[in-house]
């Protein structure tokens, strides 16, 4: 069995943490997400986040194992990180929502038309500024600027601590769980989850595999605007060979972004209070992953879904 001293085994996760979270981009620019938002109204909010939910909520749905394999009797512990990346679309760095509107404020009482919200979005191109156009008949009857992207990602990045304890019963708990930190213009973030787990295969005693069923909840929240929330329920099978495992697993997910902020109006108009709800494009996924153990377990994978999410853990334990 590989052992680690304590302070030490505290120093190298603290090392990694740090260098993962450095990893991440600033956000570094000239206003905040939540100063953002409170220039422009529901939909144009709705379009502009639309990939920050979605990249979000598919990352904390994401390492949620490393096997399958949950000892009856023997108590087992872990602690360590992970790291997860999902893969953004193009479509993905820009938006065009259409509404059919009333033109009485543009000019045109009594006339119907559209409006345009159309732009970059969170994660857009950094050069690009969005903008708000009414149409009548085909024609622009009125326009005014939206907002810049807050950073050009291909890639939605989180890393977490992770400490898991198991084998009573067949049964393991995990925990994660970040101190609030400011992520630059993103604003404070902070992040919560814990989840359960079974090995199903404790009652089939004769499968040549390990599987387990389990559960995970997280929460994150993004600034003083925004929290989102993520569910997964999963089964997973894993072999154990000499020093390593390789794993498969398929879920059931979602998640959701709660927006709640004041906008402030055109042209010094009155403020008014925004909140709304934004659900993740994801539901289900498929995993394939594998973990090298000597002594420090080294695990990775990638989850197939509406987006592809690939994900990278180191572990210390028994």
């Amino acid at each position: 069995m590989f052992l680690i001293p304590r302070s030490k085994g505290r120093l190298v996760v603290a090392a990694i943490l740090l260098a993962l979270l450095w990893a991440l981009p600033s956000w570094a620019g000239d206003e905040t997400l939540d100063e953002l938002l409170e220039q422009v109204g529901q939909s144009y909010a709705e379009g502009y986040l639309a990939p920050l939910i979605h990249g979000f909520g598919i990352n904390t749905n994401t390492g949620l194992y490393h096997t399958a394999k949950i000892p009856k009797t023997r108590l087992t512990f872990n602690v360590g990180i992970k790291a997860m990346a999902t893969s953004l679309n193009d479509a993905d760095k820009t938006f065009r929502i259409v509404e059919d509107v009333a033109l009485d404020d543009f000019g045109y009482p009594g006339e119907t038309g559209k409006l345009v919200f159309e732009g970059p979005t969170v994660f857009g191109a950094e050069d690009d500024t969005g903008r708000v156009t009414a149409y009548w008949n085909g024609l622009p009857v009125y326009q005014i600027d939206g907002i810049t992207s807050l950073v050009d990602l291909d890639y939605v990045l989180l890393a977490t601590p992770e400490v898991s304890v198991g084998g009573i019963a067949g049964l393991q708990a995990t925990l994660r769980w970040l101190p609030t930190m400011t992520m630059g213009d993103l604003g404070d973030l902070g992040y919560f989850g814990f989840g359960a787990a079974y090995a199903v295969s404790h009652l089939m005693p004769t499968l040549p595999v390990d599987v387990s069923v389990g559960f995970f909840y997280q929460n994150l929240d993004v600034g003083e605007s925004l929290q989102t929330s993520a569910t997964s329920f999963y089964g997973a099978v894993s072999k154990s060979f000499a020093l390593v495992t390789v794993y498969a697993g398929a879920a059931k997910e979602s998640s959701s972004m709660d927006v709640t902020y004041t906008y402030e109006g055109e042209d010094g108009g009155t403020p008014s209070d925004i909140s709304f709800s934004i659900d993740g494009i994801q539901t289900g996924r498929g995993t394939l992953g594998a973990t090298l153990n000597l002594g420090v377990k080294l695990n990775a994978e990638i989850g197939f879904g509406k987006l592809t999410t690939y994900s990278a853990g180191l572990l210390f334990g028994f």
